[in-house]
This record gives C-alpha cells, sequence and structure tokens, in this order.
C-alpha cells in the first residue's frame, strides 16, 4: 500500500472594513452569530476591533474555501462561528468545530496555517492546508 501524497488546500479572502464596521454597527446580533466568546475579547480589547474582526472574518471564509465549502449568499452561515481564529503567543491558529471540523477530517487535513493582516480599508486572510485526500474524501 502506498502512502496519501499530501495535497496543498488553499483559501484566500478580502474584506473592506469600512463596510464591515458598518455591518457591525447596523446589525447588532453579526458579532455575536459569527465569532466566539474568544474571537470577541481578544479584538475588543483594541481601540478599534473593527479591523481585527474582519481579518477574522476574511479568516473564516478562507477556511471554507480551502475545504471547498461555500457560505450562502444571504444571511449568515452558522459553519463562520464553527471555524475560530486563536492567538497561541503571537501567530493565529485555526480551531475548526462542526461541519468544517468533519470535512477537514473527510479531506484528510493533518495540519493548516493562517495569516492574517489588515492595513487601512482592507483586512485579508491566508489559509493554507495540508491534506491527504482528494475533495471526494478517497485517499490519494
Amino acid at each position: 500500500m502506498t502512502a496519501a501524497r499530501p495535497r496543498i488546500r488553499h483559501g484566500i479572502d478580502l474584506v473592506h472594513v469600512p463596510r464591515f464596521a458598518e455591518s457591525l454597527r447596523a446589525h447588532a446580533a453579526f458579532e455575536a452569530r459569527v465569532f466566539t466568546e474568544d474571537e470577541r475579547a481578544y479584538c475588543n480589547r483594541f481601540p478599534d476591533p473593527a479591523p481585527h474582526l474582519a481579518a477574522r472574518f476574511a479568516a473564516k471564509e478562507a477556511t471554507l474555501k480551502a475545504l471547498g465549502m461555500g457560505i450562502i449568499a444571504t444571511g449568515i452561515d452558522r459553519k463562520l462561528k464553527e471555524v475560530e481564529v486563536r492567538r497561541v503567543g503571537t501567530a493565529p491558529t485555526l480551531a475548526l468545530h462542526g461541519k468544517p471540523a468533519a470535512a477537514a477530517a473527510r479531506l484528510g487535513v493533518t495540519d493548516s496555517s493562517v495569516s492574517l493582516t489588515h492595513d487601512g480599508d482592507h483586512a485579508l486572510a491566508s489559509v493554507v492546508m495540508i491534506a491527504t485526500a482528494d475533495p471526494e474524501g478517497q485517499a490519494s
């Protein structure tokens, strides 16, 4: 039997911070429905939490893209809260729960890396995953 060949999966997402901040202001429940308590606590300790929340939102979408999972076009998709950005030291890491965790297991994801950045009006996240199965879940 041959060992599974690792596959690289990638997702990237860009968020317009002013539009995102307006969504936070306009929809009171948005923040609590999308972000975990720990994510909110981390971001809300900054004078302007919007760029930090926007970068995490981008990471959630980038993760779902890397896993081959879309989000619905209308409303808030529960899968967004099931992707959690954690801080370990100075580097962000991902913790997957629910459907994203099941998708990662099906794909044989063995490692992931997330990079966040924000500058001015934009926040960006890039997610790279190492997996041992193809998108249909079959070992490679």
